[in-house]
């Protein structure tokens, strides 16, 4: 593969001597006044200095060090004053003493004094830098050589976590790159190499706290630049691929590298590989995983109602919106799909049980019981004691052969009240194991040394994402106050790696009424990101949980909008190093440059998101009542003056939509409206009613059949069997 054939190589360095730093100076502290910089902007946000700010003004707790700020800005005298000794031992304490502390950079804008000390030390000049360089190379090139020879990725990390500007530091950042890359991990390579150059795009002005690079390598610039040009191909942007090759082109015209196992100049090698790529491509505009052929989806191929599960009180038994709403996931041609309380497998084309052996030729179901296809279950489910308000929703994860889920009452808000109350974690073999129980974690047992456990128990929130080796999921409790914490497992033991706690939020807690809430991780760039729906945005470490940025918003509680925190589920959605994100307690749309925590836009939107479908182009889709195209450039309407719904609540949605390709299948009562996602026109319409006898529901896409979830209800739908 093309990632298997490039070249990268990491020259020797030489190291400066190691010096004594002045500790005497590290205890003079003295209060100065802040001139607080920042707006909603990201050329003026990168600019901000550190801020004073009190904690009690944002919507969560945060782990806040007056002292600590109070150093850091003491710094900026010694920098002044170009007493570089000073600086980079007070620097180096810093990060060693108070590493976990937040401070603010800009309003509403939080990094971890380690990011903080990094990306200050990457800005010192070069006598400050080559000062702190004698302080840290020693230390840092022996992780580095320690990394290289055992192959130790934690080592690389290290590196760059704690000596990020040290001689060794863009060695560790050009590996890691080169490591994903290899792995086909396309978008954390970009970031490792992206950080080893200056900024630009929308972070062209990147000169201030916050945003992260590596100072003055002496790695080959023209191969690094290369090498995203080869990141945007393995994406499937020939666009941007050859937009940097003009870049590149101009800056290092006949600069010489390594592409794909050959030598020569980089522009014209790449030339090559962007030719190849046109000729291998017949739609000559995308690579990458192809796009099955938008399904006609003229017949219903099965469908299978879900028990429903105990926690249903028998007065809501009746309503459909009690069972909350499914989300099956696909895995070797097999739909997964859970009600909260146990998990079922269908063979994907005929609605089987996934491990029955049953085989139905005709690919229509006849009398299957779903107990059938249940691979697990709760052993003992309990029902809460009192009622429940929200939606709640079920989700799923694959990675590998290994299925997680979240089981248990839906209760994540416990009233002070309410005692029958549970929720777990389960990993289940689906290769070979045929759906076999690996292992499974109650939250009663995530902290047996918490003293409030008793009477303040956990709940898992939503179903957990994961890696290779680790297994991250959301905790909530609601006694004495809402509080939120990200946990880490082993993913073969279920071991507690590590349990993080994001804050405490402004939240009341109901005397008599449990509520249910579904948040979700996302995972990228070695990182987790996480909207808690209570005024915060964070971005975690995947490694030790350590919180790297966090940005705070007004959270709206006497709007109506607040009330959906309770009824959905928008975990961030990650895109070319970008977060997008729509908290459910407000009306905002933000985007969120995913490495450094810069706000690059936000937009006030009229129609309360449900759910990001996905990005298409240069256009993010975005559904609520209705269907809206935004830009991604800037957060405005991509479709002016134009949205697709109406007034009429027979034209809200009615679940979930489903981008294939540069189409959007939205669905309501009676249709689905296929939407061009570039210009917003609707392409065609499906007679739900009229064709297969349905209402709309939450769209899933599995290759040539579409499945639908409605209740607790699910469909699948494919193309009727043509007579030859």
């Amino acid at each position: 593969m093309l990632w298997n054939s490039i070249r990268f190589s990491c020259p020797a360095r030489s190291h400066f001597n190691v010096h004594q730093p002045v500790a005497c100076c590290l205890q003079l502290f003295f209060v100065v006044t802040v001139v607080v910089v920042g707006t909603t902007m990201a050329s003026a946000e990168l600019n901000a200095q550190v801020v004073s700010t009190k904690a009690s003004d944002e919507p969560i707790t945060l782990d806040l060090d007056n002292s600590v700020t109070k150093r850091l800005v003491v710094i900026e005298d010694f920098v002044a004053e170009k007493q570089w000794e000073v600086v980079a031992a007070m620097l180096r304490q810093s990060q060693a003493e108070k590493s976990e502390k937040l401070v603010a950079i800009g309003p509403g804008w939080y990094v971890s004094v380690a990011r903080y000390c990094q990306c200050r030390a990457a800005m010192l000049p070069t006598a400050g830098l080559a000062t702190y360089q004698q302080q840290v190379n020693a230390i840092a090139k022996k992780w580095f050589v320690e990394a290289e020879q055992q192959r130790e990725h934690t080592a690389l990390l290290k590196v760059v976590r704690q000596t990020f500007v040290s001689s060794s530091g863009d060695l560790a950042l050009n590996r890691l790159a080169a490591r994903a890359f290899e792995a086909g991990d396309i978008a954390a390579a970009r970031t490792w190499w992206e950080m080893l150059l200056p900024a630009s795009g929308a972070l062209r002005s990147a000169a201030g706290i916050g945003l992260l690079r590596y100072p003055d390598s002496t790695l080959n610039v023209a191969q690094l630049r290369a090498n995203l040009v080869l990141c945007s191909l393995l994406a499937g942007d020939i666009g941007r691929a050859e937009r940097e090759l003009v870049a590149l082109r101009r800056l290092h015209a006949d600069a010489g590298g390594q592409v794909a196992g050959r030598g020569g100049v980089l522009a014209d090698l790449l030339r090559d590989e962007i030719n190849n790529t046109f000729l291998n491509n017949s739609d000559h505009g995308t690579i990458g995983p192809s796009v099955s052929p938008t399904p006609e989806l003229d017949q219903r191929l099965w469908s299978i109602e879900l028990p429903r599960p105990t926690w249903i009180n028998e007065e809501d038994s009746g309503k459909a919106a009690s069972v909350g709403d499914l989300f099956p996931v696909i895995a070797d041609n097999a739909a997964f799909i859970s009600n909260g309380e146990s998990v079922f497998a269908f063979d994907l084309r005929s609605g089987q049980p996934k491990w029955s052996g049953a085989v139905n030729e005709n690919s229509q179901l006849v009398d299957v019981d779903p107990q059938q296809a249940m691979i697990h279950t709760l052993a003992d489910p309990v029902a809460p004691k009192l009622p429940t308000t929200g939606r709640p929703q079920h989700t799923l994860t694959v990675f590998g052969n290994r299925l997680y889920a979240r089981l248990g009452t839906p209760i994540t808000g416990r009233a002070k009240q309410e005692l029958h109350a549970q929720s777990e974690l389960i990993g289940l073999d689906i290769g070979e194991g045929e759906g076999r129980l690996v292992w499974r974690v109650s939250a009663d047992d995530v902290d047996p040394q918490d003293p409030l456990r008793a009477t303040a128990p956990w709940s898992f929130e939503g179903s957990p994402v994961a890696d290779s080796r680790r297994v991250f999921a959301v905790l909530r409790r609601s006694l004495p106050q809402e509080q939120i914490n990200v946990a880490c497992f082993d993913a073969e033991t279920a071991r507690l790696l590590w349990n993080r706690r994001i804050g405490v939020t402004v939240a009341a807690t109901e005397e008599t009424v449990n509520s249910t809430t579904h948040l979700r991780l996302t995972l990228a760039e070695e990182s987790l990101f996480l909207s808690t729906d209570s005024g915060a945005i964070v971005a975690l470490d995947t490694h030790d949980g350590s919180l790297r940025w966090l940005r705070t918003y007004h959270a709206d509680a006497s709007h109506p909008i607040h009330d959906r925190r309770h009824a959905g589920s928008i975990p961030p959605h990650y895109h070319d190093g970008v977060l997008y994100v729509a908290p459910l307690d407000c009306s905002l749309m933000l985007a969120i440059h995913a490495e450094s925590g810069l706000r690059l836009w936000q937009q006030e939107w009229p129609d309360p998101i449900q759910h990001i479908v996905g990005i298409s182009g240069e256009t993010l889709v975005v559904s609520g009542h209705s269907l809206w195209g935004i830009n991604i450039a800037n957060g405005e309407s991509a479709w002016p003056q134009r949205r697709v719904g109406e007034d009429d609540p027979e034209g809200f949605s009615a679940g979930r939509a489903l981008l294939i390709g540069n189409e959007v299948w939205w669905p309501n009562r009676e249709e689905f409206v296929v939407v061009n996602a570039t210009d917003g026109q609707i392409q065609r319409r499906v007679r739900l009613r009229e064709s297969i006898a349905e209402s709309g529901g939450h769209l899933f896409a599995a290759g040539p059949f579409m499945l639908m979830t409605r209740a607790n209800r699910l469909t699948v739908l494919g193309e009727k069997r043509r007579e030859r």
